[in-house]
């Protein structure tokens, strides 16, 4: 990807936080740790979405509606397949009629 330069100018500035027209080490450095705090977060999130994910008796790696209602039933919350199958078809964005990891991750972030 190529940044258009009204995109560079707006990064620049972002990173020059005292608007001295010139980016620091210590603006630098700042701006590194915001973004490794930023993937080890993002990391952490993904690994507790999976262990959730891994949760359900899934069937070809996905959340079927049937897996979906074994899970509710555990949490005493129990659906009618009728009903798993509209909670999955919200999210189900490829239309096969169960969640994909991908899928599950878009569901928890709504």
């Amino acid at each position: 990807m190529v940044a258009s330069t009204s995109e560079l100018k707006t990064l620049f500035a972002s990173l020059d936080g005292d608007a001295d027209g010139r980016i620091s080490a210590a603006e630098l450095r700042a701006e590194f740790l915001k973004l490794a705090l930023h993937c080890d977060a993002e990391e952490e999130r993904t690994r507790g979405l999976k262990e959730a994910f891994g949760m359900y008796e899934m069937e070809e790696g996905c959340i079927t509606p049937a897996s979906l209602g074994r899970m509710l039933g555990r949490l005493r919350n129990g659906r009618g397949i009728g009903e798993c199958r509209a909670m999955i078809c919200r999210f189900d964005l490829d239309g096969d009629g169960v969640l994909s990891f991908d899928e599950f991750k878009i569901m928890m972030s709504a």
